[in-house]
């Protein structure tokens, strides 16, 4: 029986979420039934080998060198014409705008879009285009109920059952509580056992206000010196937060870069701390409740569809450093609700957040597709 063949058109091959999640999905779809083939709209992503260690066929298409938007279209559509796709699968902001003009000229194929965010990067120009695509999309996935809804709000799509949930797939062995690990980095940091770590792991960018991180850290380290906070990621606003913090030194305040050993970093935390200001799901949310962490979050997009207040974490509702360090200080004094908070969030990854079920679900998203 011939495969069912997947073409994923994206935006970057760089460390991200989306691009993790892409990953995870190529990887273990069942290799009897699917066959995947990525298309990047910018060359030299980081995760190009992983994605070909996993089998899967990578074919960056930058503007840069196929000349411009124009030379682009057409080469993403000669693409789709020679592979011969089952189904178009477009993932982030201009993939989703390129990958689905190129997959409408070129194939009558049916068209998935995914939408990963509450649309905070769109402009007039972007909504025009969507609703003009809309209607040529024969699904659109979205990982959070809070950014379906502000899609179809900013979109006016009547046929809202063909807006439908994919939600983040977190692999619970890799991120997992993990004692041996948390002993061992912690030895290697100089950290000792009783110091609570505040951890937050994010692209070092404007919507994840990694500025609030760091001001709430000098706070609560004012009252609470041993605690440490530690900012792993890597951006465009990675050399800015270090020249501030060698401006005013602290040595409980880590600014790691981007690390390849993020669960075991989690496994070392007590906190999870995310001060954005938007999101859709947030993987490092998921990643650390499946490690154990209780998670402090802002209040906004799919967060509060992960955080439950008082259960597994709580929602930050005030962006002030003073406020929020307020919320803070008291947890990493009580190791007991923290131990209890990680808990149901371990619990509740294990049961609605899966790696395993996100695959079972795309999985049926596409048998439906090729169905229609």
């Amino acid at each position: 029986m011939a495969r069912t063949r997947i073409l994923h058109i994206i935006t970057q091959l760089g460390v991200g979420g989306a691009e993790n999640q892409l990953l995870a999905l190529c990887a273990q779809l069942p290799a009897e039934q699917f066959e995947c083939r990525v298309i990047s709209l910018v060359a030299g992503g980081s995760l190009r080998p992983r994605f070909e260690m996993a089998g899967v066929s990578v074919c960056e298409i930058d503007r840069r060198t196929s000349g411009g938007p124009a030379g682009q279209l057409v080469a993403i559509m000669r693409e789709i014409r020679v592979w011969r796709p089952d189904v178009v699968h477009t993932w982030l902001h201009k993939a989703n705008h390129v990958g689905r003009i190129a997959a409408t000229l070129s194939t009558r194929r049916p068209v998935v879009a995914c939408f990963r965010d509450m649309g905070h990067q769109t402009s007039g120009g972007d909504t025009i285009l969507d609703r003009l695509l809309d209607p040529r999309t024969q699904l659109s996935l979205h990982n959070s109920e809070a950014g379906r809804r502000a899609f179809l709000s900013r979109v006016g799509d009547a046929r809202e059952d063909r807006h439908r949930l994919l939600r983040n797939g977190i692999d619970c062995e890799r991120f997992r509580p993990d004692p041996a690990a948390r002993a061992r980095l912690r030895c290697e940091l100089g950290i000792p056992e009783d110091d609570p770590v505040v951890i937050m792991v994010s692209r070092l960018q404007s919507v994840k206000d990694p500025g609030l991180f760091l001001a709430v850290a000098r706070r609560v380290r004012r009252d609470l010196p041993t605690a440490r906070f530690w900012l792993v990621g890597g951006g465009p606003l990675e050399d800015d937060l270090r020249r501030s913090l060698a401006e005013s030194p602290d040595p409980g305040i880590w600014i790691s870069g981007e690390r390849e050993d993020i669960p075991g970093l989690l496994a070392s935390s007590d906190l999870a701390l995310l001060t954005s200001y938007s999101e859709g799901l947030s993987n490092a949310i998921l990643e650390a409740m499946s490690c154990g962490l209780p998670v402090a979050a802002t209040a906004v997009g799919g967060n509060c569809e992960l955080v439950a207040v008082d259960e597994t974490g709580v929602l930050l509702q005030d962006r002030d450093p003073e406020a929020v360090a307020g919320i803070v200080a008291p947890l990493l004094r009580s190791p007991e609700d923290r131990m209890n908070m990680g808990r149901a969030g371990r619990l509740a990854v294990e049961e609605r957040f899966s790696l395993a079920a996100m695959i079972t679900a795309a999985a049926s998203h596409y048998q439906w597709l090729v169905g229609i």
